[in-house]
């Protein structure tokens, strides 16, 4: 099993400028700080999910009180900080707010999480 995540985080790794395209700081205030967690990352708008992907972000979206169209799922490169629930990209991403709400579970195989975010505009 060892053999298998080493070989797939290589995977990830060395292909890291095609699946983490983007470079960017998320920014989360706490009792008063501000605390930045600069990452490569990726976002996929849902709409181009499978029926899977789909299904739990239609439950994300109505548990979030948000719309379907505004959730949006982030992967971070697997050497850089993965910012926490409600962080926020400190730049405008697709004409709004990237608010980071959630992380699914690790994956056994590659280590990742999938991260739920509410593009807010």
């Amino acid at each position: 099993m060892d053999e298998i995540r080493d070989r797939v985080r290589g995977r990830l790794v060395g292909n890291a400028d095609l699946l983490y395209r983007h470079e960017g700081t998320f920014t989360k205030t706490q009792n008063g700080r501000e605390f930045s967690y600069s990452c490569r990352f990726s976002v996929r708008d849902l709409t181009k999910g499978n029926r899977d992907q789909i299904a739990a972000a239609n439950a994300f979206a109505a548990d979030e009180g948000a719309a379907f169209r505004d959730i949006r799922l982030l992967r971070i490169h697997p050497d850089d900080p993965r910012p926490p629930e409600g962080a926020v990209l400190a730049v405008p991403w697709d004409g709004g707010r990237l608010e980071v709400r959630g992380w699914s579970q690790s994956s056994d195989f590659t280590g990742q999480a999938v991260g739920f975010c509410i593009l807010r505009r």
